[in-house]
């Protein structure tokens, strides 16, 4: 091959080789650049974001091309990161503390964050709605809980908005101390009968003018407040299903048990309050007030009496479920057969009949109302209250030709005649070591087995006006043998009249801690160191200490149509209950105020399955407490 030829086969080869990018030379192009991370990203901070308000969107502020947003940790319920644009936007739906959100801003090139400080405030209603029943004339009162959260309120205050009108205007704030307020509405007493519904707004302001609003302006609240007139029509029977109310004993006899305490250990909730049913009343003939402690309950079963002065006494056994009667027992086969409220206890209930020589104490079957025994006793022309029944189902009551005490065994055979001063309509109160009659002059403790007298205290207050106590001891803390009484008829003969409410202490040779004068008309309450008793001059429920009289508080119905109480007072571990001449209103203890209230009027009674009985000569109201 020549020389020439060669040459030229070696540039082609060196021509192919560099047109296919071989040999490395020094002629190849730069790889493309890299992609650049972005920077400065920034968005408005920090956030304060109004619960359940649209926020307005914000977007973020960044150099260069992002591919990507992400944050962590997760924004606040109801907010969301645009992962394309990086906006934040939505609806806060709950509260979040001041947190910081790592925000970040991605490409192929790198990473850029941003701490984004962002809270939701607003304010929490505790008290999810309101559902009350207002005698016309009486107004209530509703406490709205609320607690600001993740704002600084200073001083509260408030104003309602009602469209109907039912609620005032002005609010009661009182902070609780703990971060949370009560603001407190009051229905007005000028309100027509009719249901009011709908939502009441309360107006959050920084002056006692409203005219500075709160971060959070507003809460609103639903409610529904029926007010009501005597004459207004039923509201509608709600006869749920009974059951048991956890720490609600039976309602066995006078202020519901043998101590007379009319306490009954449950909280109750007035929003829950609804009518159960209504039927006609029963009437005891009573010469100084118009009504008488006279309804017990057990088993799901409630118990009256109906009698005149002499004749016409009849016991009924009815249903707590709808009223209806289950039995009744006519008295009969005795001079003169009147008949006395009953107790009961163990399915037995007792009760007194009859006058003079003719006179007995009976019991009968709870059940069926079956005999179990008729045991004779003497007496004039008494009025009882009900019988007082032991710890072992033994019975004691006043009785006697001219005054005493008798106590009987389950059985009924006679365990003691005591005699007493004679006076009438009263009963004793038993705990396991004594039996404690109040007659007026004195308060006699007797042996519950022998009535054998360990204790004698003279009252030297008493006055007697009528031969009639109309009432009964209550048994207060046993620590300090503590007894509440008072002449209570004396208080219901006319305005002259006054008594004197007195604690007696039963330990170390007896004594009397204090007397307070008034109109006491009936046997009071008593719960944890504190009576609670009405007075019909002033016309007011009274809460005073145990230790020595001491008034804590008091509460005075407004309505010029209440003249006088009628009822002895029911005690739970936040509400009192008592009845005037026109309504029973319910007492919060804490507040002082009355909280619910009906247009209806008479004794009291809670049962087990907690209904609370309202009753007169005409109507026997039945309400559900829960």
């Amino acid at each position: 091959m020549s020389t020439r030829l060669s040459a030229g086969y070696a540039l082609l080869v060196s021509t192919l080789l560099a047109s296919c990018g071989g040999g490395g030379g020094s002629d190849s192009p730069p790889p493309p650049p890299a992609v650049a991370a972005p920077t400065g990203l920034s968005y408005a901070t920090p956030q304060n974001l109004r619960v359940n308000t649209a926020m307005t969107a914000i977007t973020p502020s960044v150099t260069g091309t992002v591919a990507g947003y992400a944050v962590s940790p997760a924004l606040p319920a109801g907010l969301s990161l645009n992962a394309t644009s990086g906006q934040i936007s939505g609806t806060p739906t709950a509260n979040s503390a001041a947190a910081t959100y790592t925000v970040s801003a991605s490409n192929a090139g790198g990473t850029t964050t941003f701490a984004l400080s962002l809270k939701v405030y607003g304010v929490d209603v505790q008290s999810q709605s309101i559902a009350r029943f207002a005698a016309q004339g009486s107004p209530i009162n509703a406490d709205v809980i609320v607690r600001p959260v993740n704002f600084n309120v200073g001083t509260l205050y408030a104003t309602a908005t009602d469209a109907s009108g039912v609620i005032l205007s002005t609010v009661d704030v009182i902070d609780r101390g703990d971060g949370t307020f009560t603001l407190r509405l009051s229905t007005n007493p000028a309100s027509a009968p009719a249901t009011f519904a709908g939502n009441v707004t309360l107006n959050l302001c920084k002056d006692p003018a409203c005219a500075t609003a709160q971060d959070v302006p507003s809460v609103s609240v639903p409610f529904s407040v029926r007010v009501l007139a005597p004459a207004t029509a039923w509201p509608g029977d709600n006869t749920i299903a009974l059951s048991a109310w956890a720490g609600a004993p039976d309602w066995t006899t006078t202020q519901g048990n043998a101590a007379h305490t009319g306490f009954v250990p449950v909280t109750a909730d007035p929003d829950k309050f609804t009518t159960r049913w209504k039927t006609a009343g029963n009437y005891i003939w009573n010469p100084w007030t118009t009504l008488k402690q006279n309804l017990v309950t057990a088993n799901g079963l409630f118990y009256v009496v109906s009698s005149d002065h002499t004749q016409n006494g009849v016991v009924y056994a009815k249903r707590e479920s709808d009223g209806t009667e289950a039995w009744h027992y006519t008295v009969d086969n005795m001079s003169w057969p009147a008949a006395s409220p009953v107790s009961i206890s163990n399915n037995v209930v007792y009760f007194a009949a009859g006058h003079q020589s003719d006179t007995f104490l009976i019991a009968r079957n709870a059940t069926d109302g079956s005999p179990i025994y008729r045991a004779p006793v003497t007496s004039q022309w008494e009025h009882y209250f009900p019988p007082t029944i032991g710890p072992t189902g033994m019975l004691y009551a006043n009785a006697g030709t001219y005054g005493g005490l008798y106590g009987l065994d389950a059985q009924g055979n006679q365990l003691f005649f005591v005699n007493e001063a004679q006076q009438s309509n009263w009963t004793p109160a038993v705990n396991a070591t004594g039996v404690y009659a109040y007659t007026g002059g004195q308060l006699q403790i007797v042996d519950p087995l022998s009535g054998a007298q360990t204790l004698s205290i003279a009252d030297p207050m008493y006055q007697n006006y009528v031969y009639e106590v109309g009432g009964a001891p209550v048994l207060g803390d046993a620590a300090l043998g503590s007894v509440f009484a008072a002449p209570y008829t004396n208080a219901s003969i006319g305005t002259f009249t006054t008594n004197y409410l007195t604690n007696f202490r039963t330990l170390a040779g007896g004594s009397i801690a204090w007397q307070i004068q008034g109109r006491y008309p009936s046997t009071p309450a008593y719960k944890n160191g504190v009576v609670y008793a009405v007075n019909q001059a002033p016309l007011r429920l009274e809460a005073r200490a145990e230790a020595d009289g001491a008034l804590l508080w008091s509460w005075a119905p407004v309505n010029a149509a209440e003249t006088k109480f009628v009822s002895e007072v029911v005690v739970t571990n936040n509400l009192a209950i008592v009845s005037t001449d026109y309504a029973t209103h319910v007492i919060d203890l804490a507040t002082h105020r009355s909280v619910w209230n009906y247009p209806a009027f008479g004794t009291l009674a809670v049962s087990a399955n907690g209904v609370l009985y309202i009753h007169n000569v005409d109507n026997l109201v039945a309400i559900n407490l829960k």
